[in-house]
């Protein structure tokens, strides 16, 4: 028993001797000792730090809290946010970090946690978003990735894929639906080497090298028919050098030097049909440009600086008189239009050349005729037909690009600027071996709709006179009338899908030629017997279109096919006996019927008109 007190009695030496040892000492932001900036356990005899540990901010809220070894951080640690939430929180071991370390957002939601191991991440670590779902999980070995990462949009559906492998990766991201949005590899966390990117659809959008995680080199764009739209060179991120932009079909739509991502030089822009759009020659981004009719006639005539409009523009119809002018400032400005007298027709404002917000337009005497409000389909951000739109300036390195939201809402019946209208033109010769010819004539708007009228005559058979048939065989004359509507995707190499439906209505009269008998005392004669029948009919149909020029005139070839559901009202024309009752069995003459639709049309679109921006 005793030897036990003596135990208890050393301990509370010892723990008295050590507390005589070190003493508390204060640090303060002011020289007045009133702001604390650190409360430390110190020990008297060589003034090292060895204990308990605070710091604080002016605010006077703890900044961190933890322990000192003989003058090294140890033990466990806290660091917090001026707020008073935890900011991290770990061990340490002789001055180095390790084991499980945690770190948070200032909401105090946990943003990262992994192990800490001789100063570097080692093993799993996983990082978070604000809302506790995960962004992004994978190894460490010393500090540098290895193995699988996964990275994650915020709704937890896979964003990008990495494999690391001695500080290098292959990387892919993704649409959250899962298609490929983008690969190549990424060394040091950085883009390098040839990269590739994707649209949402699977089709190749654009396509380039990255050096040290900025673009170099060539770089090719691509609509999503495969076509190029775009092709130039990028120097440490910025376009340099000529530069060529591109409509679907091909044709060139703008060409120009570029210095330190500024348009640079003389430019020249072009419509899909190689006439003269526009041409400015430029200093640095700043410089006059004009822009055309395609007769070469003056549209508008303004400056452009540092890539957007300034100053006073002018805008002409294509008889050379003012039709309206605007005076921008940054790329926006305040357009006002003009009847040919010179009395105001309109005004609204212009921002990026689009019309925003709502437009007032006016009567010859100067009331106000009514008001309007601009509304723009969501356009390709990089480039669009018939008009450069540069990308904004991308000097970072695009690893990691933020998804942007899609907009899907119905496209088929808003209008476009600059879409091309026109009427095409259509038949199929081949379609008088079956006893018909279509003739189509469609009003069509470029990649929305379609409205055709299709007239088709009867005629079978269709190269033989009647008077060269034989006794029974029938012959057919008539005519259809087909009004249809059509909802045109956007053009690809593979064509233009489109979907649509239909109504139709058609009459027809059959002829045939019999022995009459029914003369007792007389020889049988030849005679003639008649039937007729009205149809009409709805249905749906599917199909695509190929054109030439998709936005100018061309060549089209179109194919469908379809169902419906139809009535018939079939009535012989004469009074049917035992024998001539029979005259025109081989004719389908059931009231209700079920069309089925197979129709290729040759045609060619002529130009109607092209909707413009004033």
């Amino acid at each position: 028993m005793h030897k036990y007190y003596l135990i208890i009695w050393l301990l509370f030496i010892s723990l008295v001797t050590e507390a005589q040892d070190t003493f508390v000492k204060k640090t303060y932001y002011d020289k007045f000792n009133q702001i604390v900036k650190e409360v430390i356990t110190v020990r008297r005899k060589d003034s090292v730090a060895d204990g308990k540990y605070q710091s604080y901010f002016q605010s006077g809220s703890l900044d961190s809290k933890g322990f000192y070894l003989n003058g090294e951080i140890d033990s466990v640690w806290t660091f917090y946010y001026q707020n008073g939430r935890k900011k991290a929180f770990g061990s340490y071991k002789i001055g180095k970090p390790r084991g499980v370390w945690r770190y948070y957002f200032e909401s105090g939601d946990l943003k990262s946690e992994g192990v800490l191991s001789e100063n570097q991440k080692s093993g799993s670590w996983s990082y978070y978003y604000e809302n506790g779902k995960v962004k992004s999980s994978g190894k460490y070995v010393a500090g540098n990735k290895v193995g699988i990462w996964n990275y994650f949009y915020e709704d937890e559906s896979l964003k990008s894929q990495a494999f690391y492998s001695n500080e290098k990766a292959d990387y892919k991201e993704f649409y959250p639906n899962g298609s490929l949005k983008s690969k190549g590899i990424i060394i040091d966390e950085k883009s390098t080497g040839l990269w590739t990117y994707f649209y949402e659809s699977g089709e190749k959008e654009a396509e380039g090298s990255f050096q040290n995680g900025l673009r170099g080199g060539i770089w090719y764009y691509y609509y999503k028919n495969n076509q190029i739209s775009a092709e130039g060179e990028f120097t440490d991120g910025n376009k340099t050098g000529i530069w060529k932009y591109y409509h679907k079909d091909g044709s060139l739509s703008a060409e120009g030097a570029m210095n330190q991502d500024a348009k640079d030089g003389f430019w020249k822009l072009f419509y899909p049909t190689g006439e003269l759009k526009g041409e400015a020659n430029y200093d640095s981004g700043t410089g006059l440009s004009k822009e055309y009719y395609p007769g070469g006639q003056l549209r508008a005539i303004g400056k452009i600086e540092n890539g957007v409009k300034e100053g006073l523009w002018k805008y002409y119809n294509e008889a050379g008189v003012l039709d309206g002018e605007a005076d921008f400032e940054k790329g926006e400005g305040i357009y006002t239009g003009f009847y040919n007298g010179g009395t105001m027709k309109m005004q609204g404002k212009i921002e990026n050349d689009r019309r925003t917000g709502e437009w007032i337009l006016y009567n010859t005497d100067g009331t106000v005729a009514g008001t309007y409000r601009p509304v723009y389909e969501e356009l390709n951000p990089i480039f669009r037909t018939g008009e450069i739109i540069e990308n904004q300036k991308r000097k970072e390195s695009r690893d990691k690009p933020e998804y942007r939201y899609k907009n899907n809402k119905l496209r088929y019946f808003e209008s476009n600027i600059n879409e091309y209208r026109g009427i095409i033109m259509g038949t199929n010769p081949l379609m008088t071996l079956t006893g018909q010819l279509p003739v189509a004539v469609e009003y069509y708007i470029q990649e929305r709709l379609g409205y055709e009228m299709n007239i088709n005559i009867h005629k079978k058979p269709f190269y033989r006179n009647s008077s060269s048939l034989d006794l029974l065989d029938v012959r057919t004359n008539g005519l259809s009338l087909t009004l249809r509507q059509k909802f045109y995707h956007e053009n690809n190499k593979l064509g233009m899908f489109y979907f649509g439906h239909e109504i139709q209505a058609g009459f027809l009269a059959h002829h045939t030629s019999a022995l009459d008998s029914s003369g007792l005392l007389t020889a049988p004669v030849t005679k003639n017997y008649e039937a007729s029948q009205r149809r009409f009919a709805y249905s749906l149909l599917i199909g695509n279109r190929w054109m030439q020029r998709d936005n100018d005139s061309g060549f089209s070839f179109d194919f469908h096919i379809g169902v419906g559901v139809g009535g018939r009202n079939f009535n012989l024309e004469y009074i049917p006996n035992q024998t001539t009752g029979r005259l025109f069995n081989e004719i389908n003459k059931d009231q209700f019927y079920i069309p089925l639709i197979i129709g290729v049309n040759i045609g060619f679109a002529g130009p109607k008109r092209r909707s413009t921006s004033f």
